[in-house]
């Protein structure tokens, strides 16, 4: 599974929500002034959309991914339209998991935020959130909504898709050429605070010490633990300093030291490997999880179909056209 970041609760990901757009649209006959942030833009069955909500989820996604506020009329239209329908898939997603009874436990609520904060400070997650025009109270809402979202597609959706074996194997069969292995190496690294003591450790590494043995003594980053071993990794999925030093190595060579803001770092590429197609076995997992994701959108789509005709969705496109001019 690929690994949680604060997005998830700030609602780019973790929802299931393809949007598709496919709703009655229609005037709703309410008298609204429009563009004020109590007007109602929306209403799925018994939940109101207003012009302050997608406002809110505007200027969220414009952050997020970083993009500039269209600059003409058409454009504001289409993107405010694309996150109505979101917010709309998302009410869908809300008044089902009402009327099944699914909800979230203070429990699985605190580990959630437990595992979401695991990895930012105080600090850094003020700065996320004042970026994204939220306080503490409402992001905790918001992951407590995804994570209830989450939970009612795992029950209707991921409980009832399965990838057998012979799906997987017809899969790499025809599709084997898509599935390669780029240029890799395995290596080791030491890093440590000054460059006087990163070149006395190289001349003992120089003279025949042992690479693991050295890396537990001297070492301060994580992977000493592990004698300073990175495993395998590609291109570009290290700083390009470390990069162009690693990839330049054979096979047993120490490389010089190398500055970075973390410090001083000394490697030792311990294999080499040419980029070359992957086994069956080594592929396995990559198309179990692909094949996987396929039918859990198709499944998704068909499933918020069911849920649109089963509740009443109204757009007042007045509201919508006046607050994208």
């Amino acid at each position: 599974m690929p690994k949680k970041t604060l997005l998830f609760a700030i609602g780019l990901a973790g929802l299931v929500a393809f949007g598709s757009g496919a709703y009655f649209e229609t005037r709703d006959g309410v008298e609204t002034r429009p563009g004020r942030p109590n007007d109602v833009v929306a209403t799925v069955g018994s939940v109101k959309i207003t012009v302050g909500d997608l406002d809110r989820e505007f200027n969220r996604y414009k952050n997020l991914l970083r993009f500039e506020e269209a600059k003409s009329a058409v454009d504001n239209l289409r993107v405010k339209k694309s996150l109505l329908y979101r917010l709309i898939d998302e009410s869908l997603l809300y008044l089902e998991a009402e009327k099944l009874g699914v909800e979230v436990s203070e429990k699985e609520l605190e580990l959630e935020l437990r595992n979401l904060l695991s990895e930012y400070d105080q600090a850094k997650l003020g700065l996320v959130l004042a970026k994204n025009e939220m306080n503490f109270e409402e992001w905790k809402k918001g992951v407590k909504k995804s994570l209830r979202a989450k939970k009612l597609v795992e029950r209707e959706i991921d409980s009832k898709i399965n990838v057998d074996e012979k799906e997987v194997k017809q899969f790499y069969k025809k599709n084997s050429d898509q599935f390669k292995w780029p240029e890799r190496v395995r290596a080791m690294q030491i890093m440590v605070e000054d460059e006087t003591t990163a070149e006395r450790v190289r001349k003992k590494l120089t003279g025949g010490a042992d690479f693991g043995k050295i890396a537990r003594e001297y070492s301060q980053s994580p992977d000493s633990m592990v004698g300073g071993d990175l495993g395998f990794f590609g291109r570009g999925q290290m700083p390009p300093e470390f990069e162009a030093a690693v990839f330049d190595l054979k096979e047993g060579e120490i490389s010089s030291v190398i500055e970075s803001i973390y410090g001083f770092h000394l490697f030792k590429v311990v294999k080499k490997e040419k980029p070359r197609g992957m086994k069956y076995k080594e592929a396995h997992d990559r198309i179990n999880q692909l094949l996987l994701e396929r039918k859990r959108e198709k499944e998704f789509k068909n499933w918020i179909k069911q849920l649109t005709e089963k509740n009443t969705i109204s757009i007042n496109r007045e509201v919508l056209s006046e607050i994208s001019s």
